[in-house]
């Protein structure tokens, strides 16, 4: 019985350990791609909703935007809650990879 909860305390650290490190790792897989081989398009934000931070209790939210590579539509959250649906954005991605995307942020 001792050994059963071995493995299992084991499985769940390699279980959470892995998840934390595929998160870390696309964010700066991402990161890396998109400084030093990103290509621009527009972008329209979409009645998608994204609810940030503390959703239930302030509803604050964002809307998704889509794009399109060779017919093929990609959306990702724009994570701007002033943008409202039907603005357009420029985005960037990762040329063979349009999966890997983020706004490109715009100076005021």
């Amino acid at each position: 019985m001792n050994k059963l909860k071995n493995i299992a305390t084991i499985i769940i650290f390699l279980v959470v350990f892995s998840f934390i490190f595929y998160k870390v790792g696309k964010r700066q897989l991402t990161g890396y791609l998109l400084n030093h081989d990103a290509q621009r398009s527009r972008a329209i934000i979409i009645d998608d909703k994204n609810y940030m931070g503390n959703s239930p209790v302030s509803r604050e939210r964002s809307y998704s935007y889509l794009f399109y590579v060779n017919g093929e539509a990609y959306k990702n959250d724009s994570k701007d809650p002033k943008l409202q649906i039907g603005d357009s954005i420029d985005v960037e991605y990762v040329k063979y990879w349009p999966g890997l995307n983020r706004r490109v942020a715009t100076v005021k």
